[in-house]
């Protein structure tokens, strides 16, 4: 089973992208290094933007960031043409790989010959998904996800009917309560059994009750490991599963990391608590 999660504190919204890149570039070169290859699933939403800063985190580091190693595949993806504004590729491909030059032939989108039936782009990105996952020994090195204020993440949101899926690692729907309607996204059983290492990302008071729901003592944590621009704390969970999605993520073989702003912190602690 997985550690305890940690959970990063930056002082400042603007302070996120350095921790968030600091951490994937950490993963990175673990990966690399004991597998030759790296491979990493990003999702859309503000974090594109987040990740801009990550080809100066590996100069910084004095290390080659061997983008030849890279494998990237999506979280999730809007059934839309990667030239279309809603496309979490088009976003990342403008934010992060119009910098970092990962070989355009290792970032997989979707088949957008099938656009039209959502269920068929599913069942065409899971094989991919499960290609690319042998290049690392059938796990995921590294999942980056956002969640809502909602608690929604992936394309997953709260009472809807893929929080049950068991079996598919990639899933359709077209009644996504956020526009737009179709899209596909990873699953609980991609996330949670295959993939060694997750990271959740997310600023503003409004994630202060998803922080405050899935980590139940928050108000009380105070153990805290100062870093650059921020604090670090372990964080426990109950066994009871909380009720958003995002909560529900909990990979069994190795990392889980949040790292929110302290806007969402010091909402999440003076947020009553829900038990």
């Amino acid at each position: 089973m997985s550690s305890d999660p940690r959970l990063i504190v930056a002082f400042q919204k603007d302070a996120i992208p350095a921790h968030l890149c600091h951490a994937i570039a950490d993963i990175a070169m673990e990966a690399i290094g004991s597998r030759g290859a790296f491979t990493i699933a990003l999702s859309g939403g503000s974090l594109p933007g987040f990740l801009a800063e990550l080809e100066g985190v590996f100069d910084e580091k004095g290390q080659d960031p061997k983008l030849d190693c890279w494998h990237v595949v999506l979280a999730d993806e809007r059934c839309v043409p990667s030239s279309d504004d809603d496309s979490n590729l088009k976003a990342l491909s403008e934010n992060l790989f119009s910098v970092l030059k990962v070989p355009a032939s290792q970032i997989y989108g979707i088949n957008e010959s099938l656009l039209g039936d959502a269920a068929a782009v599913a069942k065409d990105y899971e094989e991919t998904i499960k290609s690319v996952l042998e290049k690392s020994g059938g796990q995921l090195d590294l999942a980056v996800l956002g969640f809502g204020p909602d608690g929604h993440t992936c394309s997953l949101f709260p009472d809807h009917e893929l929080l049950k899926e068991e079996t598919k690692w990639v899933a359709s729907l077209t009644d996504s309560p956020k526009p737009p309607s179709s899209r596909i996204t990873l699953t609980f059983p991609v996330l949670n059994q295959n993939t060694r290492n997750i990271i959740f990302c997310g600023a503003g008071e409004s994630k202060g009750p998803v922080l405050r729901t899935v980590f139940k003592s928050l108000d009380k944590a105070t153990d805290a490991y100062d870093i650059p621009n921020g604090a670090l704390y372990k964080v426990t969970r109950d066994d009871e599963m909380p009720p958003y999605p995002s909560g529900m993520v909990m990979p069994q073989e190795r990392g889980l990391t949040w790292i929110v702003d302290a806007d969402a912190m010091t909402a999440a602690q003076s947020a009553p608590s829900p038990y």
